[in-house]
This record gives C-alpha cells, sequence and structure tokens, in this order.
C-alpha cells in the first residue's frame, strides 16, 4: 500500500499555525495531544463528508469511525435531517423568543429519557454539565462535587480536573489529589472537588461517607465515552444511586456521549440506573450543536428568575431543534439501534478475532455503538489508570495503517470507535481486511 499523501492538509496546517493558536479551534484534534501517527505530521483537513465517509483536502476518502467525536449517529448529510433545516433555516436562524419547537423536543426527550420530568436546551456540553452543577449546589445547599479520574465533563474550571494519564494525583488513602486539566484554573476550585478511581466500590463509600455533609452531587460517565468506552462493573452505577440517595446527593449522568447513542434512553436505559440529572448532546442533533440538561422536577425547577441562572443566545435554536427533533423521529423507530447494534457486534467480534489471531493480548470494552480495544497486558481495564497502562503506542500506528487503507480512527486509545446508522456490511467487511492488514504491520514494525 503507498504511503497517505496529505500534502494539502499539511500546508493548511502551516497556514492555520499563523492564525488559530496551536493550529487548530480544538486541542482534541491534535493528535495525541499533538503526537502525530508516524509519517503524518499534522491532523487531516477534511473538505466533505456523506453518510459514512469523510474525504480529505488532498482527496482521500475513509470510512468514518470518529463521527466527530460520536455525534453523527445517522450519517453525515443524512438526508431527512438536511432536508428539515433548510426549511427551517428559511424562517430564520434565532429568535430571542420561544419558539413551539422547544416544547415538541421537550416532549419527544420526556418519552424517551427515564429521568427526564423538565428540560433546559444549551448549546454544548460544557454548558450542560456546568449548569447540572449549579442546580445540584442550589438544590442541597452544598459545593462539593465528587467526580472521576478520567471521565472527561467540558472544559469549564470546577470539572476540568484529573483527566490526562500523565498528569495523576498520587493516591491519598482512598481518594486521589485533584489535578488541574489546564492551566489558568484557580487553585482554590480544588478545595471543592473530590477525586475518586471508577469501579472501587469501597473507595467511593468511604469518600462520601467522609464527606456527604460537603457534597451537592457525584458526576459520573455512565460509559466511559472520553476513556476507551470502559463499562461499569455490574452494580457499580446503582452502588452510586444508593449512595446518593442514602446521603442527600444529587447523581449526575453525564451522557454527552451516550445519550441516544448507546440506547434510545441513553445509558440509564441500558443499566436501569435513573440519576437525577442527565446531561445529553451530541448524537441528538446528528452533528447540529446543541446540549440540554434534563432531570427530575424539583431540581430542574430550580432554575428561575431569583434562582439558578441559565441562559444562552443559541439555547433551543430553531435550526438546531429542528435537527434534533427529526434525528428523535428516526431514533425512535427502532431501527437505528437495530442496525447499529448488529454491525457494531460484527466488527467488534471481527477485530476480536484478529487480535487472538496475532497474539495481541487486549480487552474489548464499550458497546457496539461506541466501543475500543484497550492492548494490554495486565488483563481487565476498569478505570483510566489501568487505561494508561496500555501499549500506547499502538494507536498512532493504527490509525496509520488503517488510514493508508481506507479507514479512520483515532489515534488516541482514549476516543472510541464510533457507528452510524450510515456504516454498511460491505464497510464492516473493508474494516476487518484492513485491520488484519493493519496489525500485520504493527507487528512486524515491533519485531524491528
Amino acid at each position: 500500500m503507498a504511503t497517505l499523501k496529505i500534502s494539502n492538509s499539511l500546508k493548511l496546517y502551516k497556514e492555520a499555525l499563523k492564525f488559530l493558536p496551536a493550529g487548530v479551534s480544538s486541542n482534541a484534534r491534535l493528535w495525541r495531544g499533538g503526537i502525530c501517527p508516524p509519517g503524518l505530521p499534522c491532523e487531516l483537513f477534511i473538505s466533505k463528508a456523506k453518510g459514512s465517509k469523510v474525504w480529505d483536502a488532498d482527496g482521500n476518502k475513509y470510512i468514518d469511525y470518529r463521527l466527530g467525536y460520536g455525534p453523527v449517529i445517522l450519517g453525515h448529510g443524512y438526508k431527512k435531517i438536511t432536508d428539515a433545516v433548510h426549511e427551517a433555516e428559511k424562517k430564520g436562524a434565532v429568535y430571542a423568543a420561544g419558539n413551539e419547537l422547544e416544547i415538541t423536543v421537550a416532549k419527544k426527550i420526556c418519552q424517551m429519557v427515564p429521568c427526564a420530568e423538565m428540560i433546559r436546551f444549551s448549546s454544548t456540553g460544557t454548558e450542560a454539565t456546568m449548569h447540572s452543577l449549579r442546580i445540584a449546589r442550589a438544590f442541597t445547599k452544598k459545593e462539593k462535587i465528587i467526580k472521576f479520574e478520567g471521565h472527561f465533563h467540558g472544559t469549564h474550571d470546577y470539572l476540568a480536573w484529573s483527566l490526562s494519564g500523565r498528569k495523576l494525583g498520587k493516591p491519598r488513602d482512598h481518594n486521589q489529589l485533584p489535578v488541574a486539566g489546564s492551566l489558568g484554573i484557580p487553585k482554590a476550585i480544588e478545595k471543592l472537588i473530590l477525586v475518586e478511581k471508577w469501579n472501587d466500590f469501597d473507595a467511593i463509600e468511604k469518600t462520601v461517607k467522609e464527606n456527604y455533609k460537603d457534597t451537592a452531587a457525584i458526576i459520573t460517565e455512565p460509559i466511559m465515552g472520553n476513556a476507551g468506552a470502559i463499562m461499569p462493573r455490574v452494580g457499580y452505577l446503582k452502588h452510586l444511586r444508593e449512595l446518593c440517595d442514602k446521603y442527600n446527593i444529587v447523581l449526575i449522568f453525564d451522557e454527552v456521549k451516550t445519550g441516544f447513542r448507546v440506547a434510545r434512553g441513553g445509558a440509564q436505559e441500558i443499566f436501569k440506573v435513573k440519576p437525577d440529572i442527565a446531561c445529553l448532546a451530541k448524537a441528538m442533533g446528528n452533528g447540529y450543536p446543541v446540549s440540554a440538561i434534563v432531570g427530575k422536577r424539583e431540581l430542574m425547577e430550580q432554575i428561575k428568575p431569583g434562582g439558578v441562572i441559565h441562559g444562552g443566545t443559541y439555547s433551543s435554536n430553531p435550526i438546531s431543534l429542528t435537527a434534533v427533533n427529526a434525528t428523535l423521529d428516526k431514533i425512535k423507530s427502532g431501527k437505528v439501534h437495530w442496525h447499529i447494534n448488529k454491525l457494531g457486534k460484527k466488527l467488534m467480534r471481527g477485530i476480536s478475532e484478529i487480535l487472538k489471531q496475532k497474539k495481541i493480548r487486549f480487552s474489548m470494552n464499550g458497546v457496539p455503538a461506541m466501543f475500543q480495544v484497550a492492548c494490554s497486558k495486565y488483563g481487565e481495564v476498569s478505570d483510566y489508570r489501568d487505561l494508561n497502562r496500555c501499549e500506547l503506542w499502538f494507536y498512532p500506528l493504527l490509525q496509520k495503517h488503517l488510514m493508508e487503507r481506507g479507514m479512520i480512527v483515532d489515534a488516541d486509545i482514549e476516543e472510541p470507535l464510533y457507528m452510524s446508522y450510515s456504516h454498511s456490511k460491505e464497510d464492516i467487511d473493508k474494516t476487518l481486511w484492513a485491520y488484519q492488514k493493519a496489525c500485520d504491520k504493527i507487528i512486524k514494525f515491533k519485531r524491528m
């Protein structure tokens, strides 16, 4: 297979460096924090996308398993969505007033998401998680928040802690020393954050018992969508629910990635655990910018004049809500998840068989809609520290060799592979062929 030609992407990247810090508009777009796959000195610039495919600035075509970090559940440029949005655009983009779609979409979400009794719309996942904390603090009259290592809840100061495997705090008895995930975060906020290892029943129970008088909320990804799709251990989410009920703590599920993607009602439907608040985004709009905070009525009613402040110029804009409305209609039919689960299972099973044949030790994490392979000689991967003991060199090489064969995955183990309704059996067959060839190359490289 010929070396991938990315001269136009490289040229654009060099030009972007003159005007955009680090040459991007989101740090996550720099593969592995600036460490690109071998032979690929820059991020790709994409020129177009359709269905399950993307094309870069050099004309290379790829089967896409990144899907915009998860939002694209139906497929790029899905006709039903784009047609509806184009009609909505003719009526205006933003009104600074209510619109009927707010009610229509809110009703649909309440029908689909188990914990949803009331809803506030926003534009990004970061906004949703930020406001969820404010609601929890207002309701409980407490201020501390418990989060978990490796769980990414957006870029606001309150939750951007203990995010990187290269910057994890030292253990303190059972909980962890919080480590700021960015420069510029006030150190004073550290006093309001408790960081725990995920999937450790005893540790979280001890932390809650010692701090419940000051703790407003526990926030968790029900599946670690930003850390290799690590699954909760059996009963762990239920354990969190029971602790929160016992100690008057608000349980928040960050379903920005899992919401509507892993099931019609999100991860809370799969695990049969109902949080007090859930944060939704990504797949609900098939790529259009939108998010929502949903939850119990008594919590959501904290948002009011003289209570919790919430707002945003683009919140519940009719363009994004049109995309959500059409996307939810398609998801409600049941066909989307039936298709994704069928093909996703085939891909997961095929990759597992290839890795077994190559005698590469691994664990398969996640569900068919979003999953990742953790190549590790240590066995089970159940928390963020386990993930960072994996063979991290494997993933940039895998990305490079797959790209040369017309697939695109992420170079970072923390980002899962995503499936869409537009992926086909032919896509999966080609991907498994490419995966086998890529593993042959990787094994040869490692032996050298």
